[in-house]
Parts: structure tokens; sequence; C-alpha cells
């Protein structure tokens, strides 16, 4: 297949793609619509198109029908699963920012502000800019920074200890090679 056959192939199925987002959209909409007017539409809904929408997908063309869950979301929207937890967390147009490439301040370790993508983001940078439903000051992230406990390196216990004197003393159960037991005789 040829370079320009590939790029009009791609052209094509992102409108394709791009139109059945559309389409979903507005039967969000139509779903939302029949649901205000009676809430046990619902079960019509779901019995009639059964063959077509688990049942388990209701729920999210109505978030998105009524505005609540930006489109993209729906249909997974970020490679990491818990960052797609928390920016549907998130008000609507804050979503709209997120997918249209808006940057947010994240506040570093050393007290410096980066403007960061959330899709581009860490999981971890994510949720010290996501604070539920809102974004996260800078001052707020630097409380969340704070109140974070520090991590603790756990040092490898060493099947030996050398002590004060400068005597070696293994740990129970400990075997040595002649070579290890140079190697810990050069150190000493």
């Amino acid at each position: 297949m040829s370079k320009a056959l590939v790029r009009k192939s791609i052209k094509r199925f992102r409108e394709a793609f791009i139109g059945g987002i559309e389409g979903i959209v507005n039967a969000s909409e139509i779903y939302v619509e029949s649901i205000d007017e009676d809430p046990k539409n619902a079960d019509i809904f779901k019995e009639k198109c059964g063959d077509w929408i688990p049942a388990s997908a209701w729920s999210g063309f109505e978030a998105v029908g009524r505005k609540w869950m930006h489109p993209k979301l729906l249909m997974g929207g970020m490679a990491d699963r818990k960052k797609n937890t928390l920016v549907k967390r998130l008000p609507y147009s804050v979503q709209e920012r997120v997918f249209s490439g808006d940057r947010f301040e994240c506040l570093t370790q050393g007290g410096k502000t980066l403007k960061v993508d959330l899709l581009e983001a860490t999981y971890e940078q994510a949720e010290q800019i996501c604070d539920g439903g809102t974004i996260r000051s800078i001052a707020a992230q630097k409380a969340y920074i704070e109140s974070k406990p520090a991590e603790t390196i756990n040092a490898e216990v060493l099947p030996y200890t050398i002590t004060d004197k400068g005597e070696f003393m293994p740990r129970r159960n400990s075997k040595y090679t002649k070579a290890e037991l140079m190697r810990i005789i050069k150190g000493m």
C-alpha cells in the first residue's frame, strides 16, 4: 500500500470515527430526552437495544447526553484507567479543556511550576493536579505534596555484620564462598 493511499485511508478512518463519536453524542442526547420524559423509558431502551449495547453502557450514555462526561471518556479516553477516572470526576468544561490540549500548572518538588497536559502527565502528576471534582491551585498542590508521607527506603539486610571492633559476625544460616569472604575482608 502506498503512502498516499495510507494517508487517504487514515483521513477516511478519522472522518468515519469522528462521525461515529458525533453519532454517539446525538444518540446519548436522544436517550436523555426520552428518560427525562419518563424514567421508565430507560428500561425500554435497554430491552430494545440490548442486542447491540451492553447494560453497563447506559449510564455512560446518560452522562454523555447530560454533558457530565466528555464522549472521549466513554471510549476510554486515556490509556491509564486511573487517570481516566480522575478526569471523569472533573466538570464537563474542564474535561473539554483536557481533551483540547490545555495545560495545567503542576508544582514540582523543587517549588517550580510546569505546564502539564493531563493526557501526557503521569498518574501521580494528574492526581496532584486533580482534586476530586476540581483542579487544585498551586497552594493546594503544595499542601497535597506536604501531606503525603515521605517515602522510606528500606536498606537491604546483609547476611553479616561488622562490629565496632572490626570483627566479622555472620548471621544464622549464612553461607559464603571463598571469593565473597575475600571481598568482605578486603572491605574491612
